[in-house]
């Protein structure tokens, strides 16, 4: 009886492992997804096209 438990705990075993293993990829997933949104949204546009997030104003238009 003892033989026919072992095979089953060492399943058991390699399943929690799995689950741990997967939660903390799932974690790192989450801020490396984070953390790429923010750099995207906060590096400076490209040549040739406008700025909107960081746009400063203008100058004031003429006055008549």
């Amino acid at each position: 009886m003892n033989k026919g438990r072992n095979p089953i705990v060492l399943i058991l075993a390699f399943i929690g492992v799995c689950a741990v293993v997967y939660g903390i990829w799932h974690l790192y997933q989450g801020k490396a997804a984070e953390d790429q949104a923010h750099s995207i949204l906060s590096a400076p546009a490209p040549s040739g096209y406008p700025d909107l997030l960081h746009a400063t104003p203008g100058a004031p238009p003429p006055q008549p």
